[in-house]
């Protein structure tokens, strides 16, 4: 069975290990720069449509009955944006059909995420719709719409819930065992007690995957569950600062979590499963498990945390292991044969795109000469980036958030 256990850990611990040990550490040759007039090109658009945004944003109006106009003119500018901006250019890879699919099983998606969770925070949905995008990429990739998947909702929104606790320094380690300990419980099919909110709900998303694969036909997707959970409890010891982890017990942990991860979303893909699909889908979750610690090497190196990128705090590590990054997720991609090689490509564009902005996010981390190098394929200059992140990071108060949730509860609202 290609889905066991056994054959799982494996792969991951030796095929893709030995793979993303092969990779070069040397910085590739095969990216494709991005010209000055480019840059400029792509600054001046985006400040163009940024200020049209805003005025839009400003004008929503604090009457309910006037929102409708404003709602029309709001989908028309995005529709507008998506169809013609070239920086992103996911327009070069979907025609408007498919585009316009893909717009509302995310509308759908986020239409159940209010419905079910209407505690969680602009940037806790971001996260939930984030692992939903992947999916949906999974099923583009492969040339199926099914559309909105309740399995897939249900473990995309598993993320806020489990991982945002499991992190949590505020939650005793006694508390998390007995939270796992539920989740074990509910993936086995045996009657769970919550005793919180957040644990009830925790069980009604599992319970959503459940309404697409009942337990007694397809028990697969619930084995999986089981080893997603394990590997998040193995990765608590990178959160331990009683032990030291070697690079290769920390290597082992980011393959075997990020590996089952993504597994799952293809899991959801309405098509068999192949060695070749392993190889792939278990290396692209490795790789995205890479790409989250990139993002995060300044809050796990402030609070210990163990990582394959915080092993080693000299640049040169940090620089060779981006560039094992980029060789790595361009080897995976051109040795996989996708249904759809467009979309494939215009994935690879966007995990090297991925790379490049996650190093900058963490740039005290890494040498001027080397971001220099990476600027050469940013589609924007660093100044101009460090003065959009300027201007978003003010509009992160709590009045902010409030009127955006409100402004997207607009937006998705069923007419």
């Amino acid at each position: 069975m290609l889905l066991e256990k056994n054959t799982i850990k494996d792969i991951c611990l030796h095929d893709i290990r030995n793979a993303w040990l092969a990779a070069p550490d040397s910085f590739p040759d095969f990216l494709s720069e991005i010209s000055s007039e480019t840059k400029m090109q792509n600054e001046q658009y985006i400040q163009t449509v940024s200020v049209d945004f805003q005025n839009q944003l400003k004008s929503f109006p604090l009457n309910a009955k006037k929102r409708g106009k404003w709602k029309q003119k709001m989908t028309g500018m995005l529709n507008h944006v998506l169809s013609e901006e070239t920086i992103i250019g996911v327009h070069c890879a979907m025609d408007q059909q498919s585009l316009g699919i893909f717009q509302d099983e995310l509308k759908a998606f986020l239409v159940h995420a209010r419905e079910f969770a209407p505690e969680l925070s602009i940037e806790e949905i971001g996260q939930a719709i984030r692992n939903y995008v992947v999916y949906m990429m999974f099923n583009e990739m492969n040339q199926i719409r099914p559309g909105f998947s309740m399995a897939a909702f249900g473990y995309s929104m598993l993320y806020p819930f489990t991982d945002n606790y499991i992190d949590n320094p505020q939650c005793s380690d006694r508390d998390k065992i007995l939270y796992n300990q539920i989740i074990r419980d509910k993936i086995a099919g045996m009657e769970v007690h919550p005793d919180s909110t957040h644990q009830q709900k925790t069980c009604e998303l599992l319970s959503a995957i459940e309404s697409e694969y009942p337990r007694d036909s397809d028990s697969a997707i619930f084995s999986l569950l089981s080893m997603m959970l394990e590997a998040q409890e193995d990765s608590l010891r990178q959160q331990s600062k009683g032990t030291s982890l070697s690079l290769s017990e920390r290597l082992d942990i980011s393959l075997y979590k990020g590996g089952i991860s993504v597994l799952i979303d293809r899991f959801f893909v309405r098509k068999e499963i192949t060695e070749d699909d392993l190889l792939f889908y278990l290396g692209f979750g490795f790789f995205l498990q890479l790409a989250d610690d990139l993002q995060d090497i300044r809050e796990d190196s402030a609070a210990g945390h163990q990582t394959v990128l915080t092993v080693d705090e000299s640049r040169g590590y940090k620089e060779k292991t981006v560039n094992r990054m980029l060789h790595f997720v361009h080897q995976l991609l051109h040795d996989f044969q996708a249904e759809n090689d467009v979309f494939k490509n215009f994935v690879l564009l966007n995990c090297y795109q991925l790379i490049y902005s996650s190093a900058v996010g963490s740039r005290e981390f890494f040498s001027h000469e080397y971001l220099e190098k990476l600027e050469k394929y940013f589609p924007v200059t660093y100044p101009f980036l460090e003065k959009m992140n300027k201007s978003k990071n003010e509009n992160k108060d709590f009045k902010m958030q409030e009127k955006y949730m409100n402004m997207m509860d607009e937006m998705i609202r069923l007419n």
